[in-house]
């Protein structure tokens, strides 16, 4: 070793370097020779820096600057404050606004922290939606952040992470997986749970061989938009049409997960059309192009690791072919399978408005849509079974409510969104159906609040009152009924509304002493039952709406059933009662039919409750020398005695049902072992 390794530059330059001026008087050691701790000869260059040819520096003269105390104080006192609000928003739930049940956002700007440097996260508030170029979205610290992360985005706002997040900018980049990080050695999990959901080989299966022909796609397109699109509002028309056509002229080329939405665009045209329109378009039965169909679903949805990497297209794909699931399985996978698609909905931050991350108003649109459609579909699966949930409350999200528009309205070049329009529009149909679930859910959370008193109903009937008010003056009132959409959803508003009238007025009959069981039972509340089955019997033969009925042949009026036959149990010679058998046998008559979706466990329950019923009127009639009527699948009726409750209840637990049956919507059953004019009967209640 020797001076060998260092250039003549270097050594010219050394030569020629002006003297150092030392900081203190005592000559100091160069900054290599220090860090190693070894002698320096204090030389320029020195002999240690020398030997090993490498460049050889001093200390600076300049002083480092001292903090105040002040500024110290001052700094520590912020950054407190700031823990401090951070850690009462994660102890407080926020407001709910009482118009609106949405979450409380207006705060001074105090409350909100400052910006991080650089512009890499952007600060949320009441500012025009605007596309950023940021690859890291956020709310405030104590509402979360949306971080990209490759092909989809993550959601965060557990609290100390997000408070690190916020004030280390550079480490938001460390959030993106494996995928999107190309310093980092990609590692694949060692285990996977997708064969628990669909099948573990389905990878064998050829993904080409399950698209149709170009011809059969446009048609299947074609029929989709016709039958589905209508009343299912997911996509933005003027932009996924040009994305699915050059799809379909180039598969290969196309993601896994928005191949995954195009076979669920299939899955649920073919599902609105019967057998020989099936075999018209694609040549081939109905059974084989639902199986061919879902196998590529599941297949691009593995493609994709839906799982671990849910986007906007899979969790659109997932929703549509959940939502016709329900018309081809009345099992309990689809609504089991939906609690998996709003976590995966809540990884990506659906459940936080668009408008806090500054989205584009096209795009925080499409989140709305599919948050309430994920949300609906949750809350009518939930009752398929007779489980009453109460939704995921106000409290757990904040996302808006669709603008009432049509989809030409929207672009994607747009800054300001538009503004919403009275009168029937495209999305009209989807916001009754948000308005009435929303109002469901908020009557089920008050009536699962403790006993029933005047306090309880007065909110119940407060919450019906707002409800009609609102939907009457949005929607209702505009509706053209000889248009066949606009005829379909002023139906579907009046059915959901009788059927929360009944469902008041059995929580108000729950909580009165039986002076009159028979008034209690067949007027008020079994009127709106009844009236709610006579819409929904409407809306399955309506001529206009056939288009449609492929939805509407999936929504069971269970309760309404249960209510009616219920009543005609106890209360057989009702002014209404021929009304309600009438609307009885052609429930049963169209839920039964040939064709007609399968029926799920409670179907059993309500045969059962209708067997019980007949008895009773058998009984009747025999006695006046009447006949009856006869079910042709029905049991052979036979008087029977004995707790109609407990009855019922001994079916649930033999069907399967355990208790998921909601007892309290027979309201004050137990109150007409008062009534001595069914206790003569034979009727032991």
């Amino acid at each position: 070793m020797s001076s060998q390794f260092i250039s003549s530059s270097q050594i010219d330059s050394s030569q020629t370097r002006p003297p150092l001026v030392r900081r203190y008087n005592v000559e100091r050691s160069c900054i290599r020779c220090h860090e190693r701790k070894v002698r320096c000869n204090k030389a320029v260059p020195c002999s240690a820096c020398t030997k090993v040819g490498v460049q050889c520096r001093y200390p600076g003269p300049e002083k480092t600057k001292r903090r105040s105390q002040k500024g110290k104080q001052s700094q520590l006192y912020a950054r407190l404050d700031k823990l401090e609000r951070a850690l009462r928003g994660v102890a407080e739930p926020p407001r709910v606004q009482e118009d609106t049940g949405q979450l409380d956002d207006t705060r001074s700007s105090e409350d909100l922290p400052s910006g991080s440097p650089g512009g890499s996260i952007l600060q949320t508030g009441n500012h025009n939606n605007q596309s950023a170029p940021s690859e890291h979205l956020h709310l405030d610290s104590d509402q979360g952040f949306l971080v990209k992360d490759g092909t989809t985005t993550r959601y965060i706002n557990e609290a100390l992470l997000s408070q690190v997040l916020e004030k280390e900018s550079e480490l938001q980049s460390a959030i993106g997986t494996p995928n999107s990080a190309s310093t980092l050695e990609k590692r694949r999990p060692t285990f996977g749970i997708r064969g628990l959901i669909s099948n573990p080989c389905i990878s064998s299966t050829n993904l080409s061989t399950l698209y149709p022909t170009k011809m059969q796609a446009t048609r299947l397109w074609h029929v989709w938009l016709n039958n589905v699109n209508p009343i299912v509002r997911l996509l933005h028309i003027p932009t996924t049409q040009p994305l699915f056509f050059a799809a379909v002229n180039n598969p290969t080329q196309t993601s896994a997960d928005f191949s995954a939405l195009i076979f669920s665009i299939y899955f649920a045209a073919v599902t609105s059309i019967d057998d020989s329109e099936t075999y018209l378009i694609l040549g081939q039965d109905r059974q084989s192009a639902l199986n061919a169909y879902q196998c590529g679903l599941e297949l691009s949805l593995h493609m994709a690791d839906f799982l671990d990497y849910p986007t906007i297209a899979s969790i659109q794909a997932m929703s549509m072919y959940l939502m016709c699931h329900r018309s081809h399985n009345s099992g309990r996978s689809g609504w089991v399978l939906n609690g998996l698609v709003v976590r995966a909905s809540q990884c990506i931050g659906l459940h936080r408005d668009g408008e806090h991350f500054k989205l584009s108003p096209l795009e925080c649109e499409i989140r709305r849509r599919l948050w309430w459609h994920v949300m609906i579909l949750d809350g009518r699966v939930a009752e398929d079974h007779g489980i009453i949930t109460g939704g995921y409350g106000n409290r757990c999200f904040d996302t808006k409510l669709p603008l009432n528009i049509n989809d030409t309205d929207l672009t994607a070049d747009m800054e300001h969104p538009p503004k919403a329009k009275e009168g029937p529009t495209e999305i009209s149909l989807s916001l009754v159906s948000i308005e009435s679930n929303r109002a469901m859910q908020e009557l089920h959370h008050v009536i699962s609040q403790g006993p029933n008193g005047n306090d309880k109903v007065t909110r119940l009937k407060k919450i019906l009152k707002d409800v009609k008010e609102r939907m009457q003056e949005k929607y209702l009132q505009y509706f053209d009924t000889n248009v066949p959409i606009q005829r379909y959803a002023f139906l579907l508003g009046q059915v959901q509304i009788v059927k929360m009238e009944a469902m008041v007025c059995q929580q108000y009959l729950k909580g009165r002493s039986a002076e009159n069981p028979s008034d209690l039972v067949c007027n008020e509340s079994l009127t709106h039952a009844i009236k709610g089955l006579e819409i929904c019997i409407l809306m399955k033969t309506d001529e206009l709406s056939m288009n449609y009925q492929w939805l509407c042949s999936t929504y069971i009026q269970y309760s309404g059933l249960t209510h009616v036959l219920w009543s005609l149990c106890v209360c057989p010679q009702s002014e209404s009662a021929e009304r309600a058998w009438s609307a009885v046998e052609r429930s049963f008559e169209l839920e039964e039919r040939p064709g007609a979706p399968e029926l799920g466990q409670k179907w059993s329950v309500l045969r059962k409750l209708r067997d019980k019923a007949l008895s009773v009127r058998h009984a009747l009639g025999s006695s006046k020398g009447s006949v009856t009527t006869e079910f042709p699948n029905s049991e052979h009726p036979q008087i029977q005695t004995g707790n109609i409750d407990e009855d019922i209840y001994n079916i649930a637990i033999a069907e399967g049902l355990m208790l998921d049956l909601d007892f309290d919507m027979i309201a004050g059953l137990h109150a007409f072992s008062a009534d001595h004019d069914f206790q003569d009967r034979g009727l032991q209640l």
